[in-house]
């Protein structure tokens, strides 16, 4: 099909890399640097930053925000544990991931107030590419407008957990069935990534 072709190569695609192999050698969050640089590129360049919108009271500059509230925050929290556990996983596993989506969606509530959905999907994609679909509202309106579909009742119970985040959650189910719809139509296998630039560029 011509539009996974297109999608499968992006002008993109430089900068991508950059931030993959950033995550896939510095994996873990161990270290403050790390962490910092991490969190800073892939919330910027995603337009999805962390700071953005952080709860009013905190009057620290953004340089502080992320020295003294997102470093530590990703340091002392379960995310490497998780991750762990998911590195040799599958688009299968769909429990994991969206409960992980979830914790890492907690995490950062505690230091912004706000729920952090896209940040979180994005961060985790670059982390794991192959698990994790990136949520933000230009994919939603796309996967809305171009390709509505049903989610099957054998969803309804890990949309519904309080465990996850029903919005993600959604969005990743209706990302699976899309998946096998595209591939049953050739003889692709459409990635996270390809899947992405399909919904934004239809």
């Amino acid at each position: 099909m011509e539009k996974i072709e297109r999608a499968k190569s992006t002008i993109w695609d430089f900068g991508n890399e950059i931030l993959y192999n950033l995550c896939k050698e510095h994996f873990e969050h161990l270290n403050e640097e790390v962490i910092i640089t991490k969190t800073l590129f892939i919330g910027r360049i995603y337009a999805a930053a962390i700071e953005r919108r952080k709860i009013k009271i905190d009057q620290i500059n953004n340089d502080n925000f992320y020295i003294t509230k997102v470093a530590p925050a990703f340091k002392n929290s379960n995310l490497d544990s998780n991750l762990k556990i998911l590195k040799n996983s599958s688009l299968n596993n769909i429990w994991e991931i969206l409960t992980t989506h979830k914790e890492l969606q907690n995490i950062l509530k505690k230091i912004t107030n706000l729920d952090k959905r896209s940040f979180s999907s994005k961060y985790l994609h670059f982390h794991l590419p192959d698990l994790f679909f990136i949520y933000d509202t230009r994919a939603v309106n796309s996967m809305n407008e171009n390709y509505p579909q049903k989610i099957p009742n054998k969803y309804r119970e890990i949309i519904n957990s309080e465990h996850v985040d029903r919005e993600y959650a959604k969005f990743f189910c209706k990302c699976l069935l899309l998946k096998e719809q595209l591939e049953s139509e050739s003889t692709e296998t459409i990635t996270p990534r390809i899947l992405d630039n399909i919904l934004i560029h239809p």
